[in-house]
């Protein structure tokens, strides 16, 4: 709706405040297909904001053209109207008043202007800390999820050494706790124990580990059941 805002005091409403009517601001609305209510203006806290603030702008620029106009020195005018050293005075008297309130506007300005420099040179500071800190931040973020991809790598690796040297006993165990039958002859694995002989003891996780399979079979299916079930009695 701001921007509609915008849109309306740089054409319809020619720049002028007074001319921002939440009535009118519907209309022009409508004139572009939007279908936003004079309500639906004035309720709009961020509408409110930008009315006041275009309101204290169009105030500043006002100002600033009447203090900064150059007033031309009416020579002969001035000589007519004086004709006496009290006419003279007072003519000088307003004179200077005039070019004392310029003066002193133009104070004001540079005054303005420093706080303003001062202001951006805050501003400006924050602005590169926040940015070290978001920096910092995605380096941080980086390396965890390195290091978060890494473990994943080094758990599944594990995972699959428990489930080919450990887990085929540890079923065994807990199907006879159940008095649920036991399959004969798988209480170790021909690969583990072929992997036992040649290698005498797992190698250490190195970080590169084949793919894993697809579709598991069934008895690859029982023993990620059974160590889900080991995970959960934290056994």
């Amino acid at each position: 709706m701001v921007a509609v805002l915008e849109a309306y005091y740089e054409s319809d409403g020619c720049g002028d405040p007074s001319r921002l009517k939440f009535s009118r601001l519907e209309a022009f609305a409508a004139g572009k297909g939007l279908e936003i209510k004079a309500y639906d203006f004035k309720r709009d806290e961020k509408v409110r904001q930008r009315i006041r603030e275009l309101e204290q702008e169009h105030e500043l620029a006002l100002e600033q053209q009447a203090n900064t106009a150059y007033k031309t020195l009416d020579i002969e005018g001035f000589l007519k109207r004086c004709k006496t050293v009290e006419d003279i005075v007072a003519a000088l008297q307003e004179m200077d008043a005039y070019w004392k309130k310029t003066c002193d506007y133009a104070s004001s300005l540079l005054e303005r202007d420093k706080q303003f420099m001062a202001q951006k040179s805050v501003y400006e500071k924050r602005i590169r800390e926040l940015e070290q800190a978001l920096s910092q931040e995605r380096e941080a973020s980086s390396e965890a999820a390195a290091k978060s991809r890494k473990l994943e790598k080094e758990n599944s690796y594990l995972r699959k050494m428990l489930r080919t040297y450990l887990y085929p006993n540890l079923a065994n165990e807990l199907l006879r706790e159940k008095h649920m039958p036991v399959p004969e002859n798988i209480s170790v694995r021909p690969e583990a124990m072929g992997a036992l002989i040649d290698g005498r003891f797992p190698s250490a996780f190195e970080g590169i580990q084949a793919a894993a399979e697809d579709k598991p079979d069934w008895k690859e299916q029982l023993q990620n059941a059974l160590e889900s079930q080991v995970d959960r009695h934290g056994k």
